[in-house]
């Protein structure tokens, strides 16, 4: 590998731009230079560009070097810690020619992909909640990357930076800043709020980066607990950061497109929910783009929003294009267990009765998996209509009678991801539970599985070409719940689910969640093959043409396991727990897997 030097002096431009930034943005950006851009062997790297790897959200890289016989021989290669204070999360980080991006808070690093040398460091501004200064805050799940450029973001700001640099890129936003939410509200309802809206009042704040692809950026915004006026999937210029279309999960109007079909599954509260927590997948044939909707608000109360409530809950896809709605299919009617489709859709090719299905699929923390037909999103196999319990003591609740349950082609129900019903030993607890779906209430603790934060959380799925299956990532856990009725009170805000009395049943009755990774036939819907991993977790996994699959737990400890078996092959413990999503690339021919614990990128190798 040969190295060239990035200049040391930050140009007229850079220095001033924090003269010239709105009043909105607070402090200065500051790039540091302190290292080498590497120049590499093109025609020996693999780069993880995505937060996902691919348009498709794969997760599938096409590297071999690492495979099922030497998996075991993985070593340590290099680790880069953060300083005192940061933390990179659920962070996976990227890699584009041999330079990994990633961040802490507002905080985005340019580091050697070989070495972990620090090559520049970019301050950005901290966005200083509504009222205060407060701590950096910024960083959600890790960067983008698009033509040359490195999207960052905080809770309302979308930054472009040069990839080289690490200086912003003046010709978005403003001075390379973009006010995103604001500019996706102004343009879906102009004059309804004011410029200066700071959007996390409505209970929008960035979590995930966005999709890139042919220029545009697409993106989604939670919080779906923060009471918001619908979750919103925003396509906007890569180059400038104009708005070209925006669409609301939960139609306020008939200027929302879907108003027709959604305006009388809701009563008559607020029509508020609909997050979507991660990115969208793109399949750019069929012109089309793929994202999961979050859950309804309030919660666990559902009575002042009567009906289905679409379209919370629902895999959705629009006209790449355009932004219009193509199809939509709701995974959870009425939902008030919050048992959303957190984790961003999968898509898939395969083969059945000779012909070639173009295939979609979403995990629920149901802990089942909905697959579909992605150009008609007709299901694969079939979705039944259950009837499920709806007795409730909740004032005004009206349970859905129905969900709908997956079942696989040969006719029985799916195989669930993970645990549905919990275990418990204590015979007097054991009285609490009740089997999924059953409605929370008012006036008695009740324990049910997955918990609030059980089945595929944020952890995205993979899916394999080679072996024809997709790999889910799941806890098994549960939660003891007492529903305290507000009606339609709740205010926006990070703290919108005070109304809420729960009690974490592994606390309560002794339970260790843990984690449970699944192989599934997608043609078929069956599970091919279960393995469970001690301690819980919210990361996804990835999977390699090496037949390898990776796999960190909160535990701290990182897996290889045999893709088509879920034999482990590799484990490694790190000092701190693991909540992010891991990564694969190839730099001067050789394969490199990455993984963030807490503070710390740690990178893996063969000998």
């Amino acid at each position: 590998m040969q190295l060239t030097r990035v200049g040391t002096v930050l140009s007229l431009a850079a220095i001033v731009t924090w003269l010239v930034v709105p009043a909105w943005a607070q402090g200065r950006a500051t790039t540091v230079h302190d290292g080498f851009m590497p120049r590499i062997n093109p025609t020996g790297k693999t780069d993880w560009p995505l937060h996902n790897l691919d348009l498709r959200n794969s997760r599938f890289s096409p590297l071999n070097e690492i495979n099922q016989s030497n998996a075991s021989n993985l070593t340590v290669k290099w680790s880069f810690q953060g300083a005192a204070g940061e933390t990179f999360g659920e962070i996976t980080p990227l890699v584009v020619d041999g330079v990994m991006y990633f961040n802490a808070g507002y905080k985005l690093f340019a580091v050697n992909a070989v070495t972990g040398a620090s090559i520049w460091t970019l301050q950005m501004e901290s966005e200083s909640p509504s009222g205060g200064t407060g701590p950096a805050t910024g960083g959600g799940r890790g960067p983008a990357y698009g033509d040359g450029k490195v999207y960052a973001f905080g809770p309302s700001i979308m930054y472009a930076v040069d990839a080289k640099t690490g200086e912003l890129v003046d010709s978005f936003g403003d001075k390379g800043r973009l006010r995103i939410v604001n500019r996706a509200l102004e343009s879906k309802y102009p004059g309804k709020y004011p410029a200066n809206l700071d959007p996390r009042s409505l209970g929008y704040s960035m979590t995930n980066p966005p999709t890139y692809h042919n220029g545009t950026l697409y993106a989604g915004f939670p919080f779906s607990d923060s009471h918001l006026p619908g979750g919103l999937v925003v396509a906007a210029d890569g180059t400038t950061g104009a708005v070209k279309w925006v669409f609301n999960t939960i139609p306020q109007g008939p200027q929302d497109d879907g108003w027709d079909i959604v305006k009388n599954t809701w009563g008559s509260g607020a029509r508020a929910g609909g997050g979507v927590w991660t990115q969208p997948a793109i399949d750019p044939e069929l012109g089309m783009i793929y994202f999961n909707v979050g859950n309804p608000s309030p919660d666990y109360d559902g009575s002042p929003r009567k009906g289905i409530n679409l379209f919370t809950n629902s895999t959705v896809a629009l006209n790449l294009a355009t932004g219009k709605l193509a199809w939509y299919y709701q995974a959870v009617h009425h939902d008030i267990w919050d048992w959303d489709l957190p984790t961003g859709p999968v898509l898939f090719d395969v083969t059945v009765g000779g012909k070639t299905i173009k295939g979609i699929g979403a995990a629920s923390k149901t802990c089942y998996w909905y697959l579909w037909n992605r150009e008609t999103g007709q299901p694969i196999n079939p979705i039944v209509e259950t009837a499920v319990p709806t007795k409730t003591d909740v004032p005004g609740e009206e349970v859905w009678p129905t969900q709908p349950i997956p079942y696989t082609s040969r006719g029985v129900p799916q195989q669930p991801i993970c645990s549905t019903y919990p275990i418990i030993a204590d015979p007097e607890l054991a009285k609490r539970v009740r089997p999924t779906f059953h409605p929370p209430l008012a006036n008695e603790f009740v324990i049910i599985a997955p918990g609030v934060a059980g089945g595929p959380n944020f952890g995205p799925p993979s899916f394999s070409p080679r072996t024809g299956l997709v790999y889910v990532t799941a806890k098994n856990d549960a939660f003891s719940i007492k529903v305290k009725p507000v009606g339609d009170t709740i205010r926006p805000g990070p703290t919108s689910t005070g109304y809420l009395g729960s009690i974490a049943a592994r606390g309560e009755t002794g339970i260790k969640p843990t984690t449970s990774l699944t192989g599934y036939d997608p043609a078929t819907g069956q599970q091919v093959w279960y393995s469970e991993l001690r301690g819980p977790t919210n990361s996804g996994n990835l999977v390699t043409a090496g037949d390898v699959i990776f796999q960190g737990i909160g535990t701290g400890d990182f897996y290889g396991l045999d893709a088509r078996s879920g034999r482990e092959l590799f484990r490694f413990t790190a000092k701190t727990g693991i909540r992010a999503s891991p990564l694969t690339y190839q730099v001067d021919g050789k394969q490199y897997v990455s993984v963030v614990a807490t503070n710390t990128v740690l990178t893996f190798g063969l000998p």
